[in-house]
């Protein structure tokens, strides 16, 4: 873990040597309304036991689509990892017509090569290949309350590099994927600010179909439950965060689709794929504490998420995940683009399983 401290800072060193200099961080420290670059380059760091340690680089471009609009964000980035994985990604969250018009688009292709060990003390290592494309658009129906749809397509394919991943992934019941959906989608959100929220709520209800006219082998059935509370802390300046994520798929539901454990749902600190059940539901909450006249801000948070059902699998077989799993962690943000609220996020993540990694990378968590 020496190593990976030490490539972390290197990488804050880079981006504070690329980013603000130091009189440039002193006039944000203290000017309440400071200029603000619409780009910005930042370093990424991911280190987990299961995809190893990953570095990368990501932007961030702020940019309006009409002046009584909440500023919309690109991100386009990737990362290379010491086990050969190549992750890359587009994603752009738009805002239309004083935010009547919300659009989130995501381009998500990647080269994960896995390597753990089992029960048994083997080596497991195989290959995912995966191509996801994304495009969900949301309509402004009264005051808080948003309606509309997505579309999104996936292709996945898996291959062993040894005896002990070609025999995890035949006793999962894991098979390729290739093939498209639609569904339905409904929000409330009451955040001003949608990259840094204070003392506000965000729900968000997505029901999704994959039939086998699509290209699914089987059709299957998805729904997703997001709903986060951004409360007050301690302090005036704080905020203490609060998130529910439950996620439930059909009998017919592929391995690449079932709901994970993950950063980008509901604990960090296990990458997306190692645990997977057909039902999950699970909270987390995070501290945020902010250093008056500083960009800087301090977060300590936990979670815990419930697996169950099992999975489809193939030809009998299927994952065993089911079971309580929890993260816990603290972390420290660095406001980029300080005026809109978007940070450069390092946590420090710890697990039930005594696997320990670290994530240097945009935006909130949650």
């Amino acid at each position: 873990m020496n190593i990976v401290i030490k490539i972390t800072f290197t990488l804050i060193v880079i981006f504070f040597g690329y980013g603000l200099s130091p009189a440039q961080a002193a006039e944000e420290a203290t000017d309440s309304k400071p200029a603000e670059k619409a780009l910005r380059i930042v370093p990424l760091l991911t280190s987990t036991p299961l995809t190893g340690t990953g570095v990368g680089l990501a932007s961030s471009y702020l940019y309006r689509l009409d002046d009584s609009s909440s500023k919309s964000q690109l991100q386009v980035g990737g990362q290379y990892s010491n086990t050969h994985s190549v992750t890359l990604f587009i994603r752009n969250n738009a805002f239309f017509r004083n935010n009547d018009i919300i659009s989130n688009t995501a381009i998500l292709p990647a080269k994960i090569n896995s390597e753990f060990d089992n029960e048994d003390g083997d080596e497991v290592r195989y290959q995912i290949r995966s191509f996801l494309v994304g495009q969900k658009l949301l309509y402004r129906l009264h005051e808080n309350f948003y309606a509309g749809g997505r579309v999104f397509y996936k292709k996945t394919e898996y291959s062993s590099k040894n005896a002990a991943g070609e025999d995890f992934i035949e006793s999962n019941g894991i098979v390729d994927q290739n093939n498209a959906g639609f569904g339905g989608s409904m929000s409330w959100d009451s955040r001003e600010n949608r990259y840094f929220p204070r003392r506000s709520y965000w729900a968000d209800i997505d029901a999704d179909a994959a039939p086998s006219f699509l290209g699914a082998d089987d059709s299957y059935y998805r729904l997703t439950i997001n709903a986060r509370y951004y409360g007050a802390g301690l302090r005036e300046a704080d905020v203490w965060a609060h998130q529910f994520f439950g996620q439930y798929a059909s009998e017919k539901t592929p391995d690449g689709d079932l709901p994970t454990l993950s950063g980008k749902s509901i604990l960090r600190g296990f990458p997306a794929g190692q645990f997977r059940a057909r039902f999950m539901n699970g909270g987390q909450t995070e501290y945020r504490y902010v250093l008056k006249n500083s960009p800087f801000k301090f977060t300590a948070f936990a979670g815990i998420a419930w697996l169950e059902g099992g999975s489809y699998g193939n030809a009998g077989q299927e994952r065993d995940d089911d079971g309580i799993y929890w993260a816990g962690g603290v972390g420290l943000r660095y406001a980029i683009q300080r005026r809109t609220g978007v940070d450069l996020r390092l946590d420090l993540v710890t697990t039930n399983e005594n696997e320990q990694s670290i994530y240097l990378t945009l935006n909130q968590a949650f």
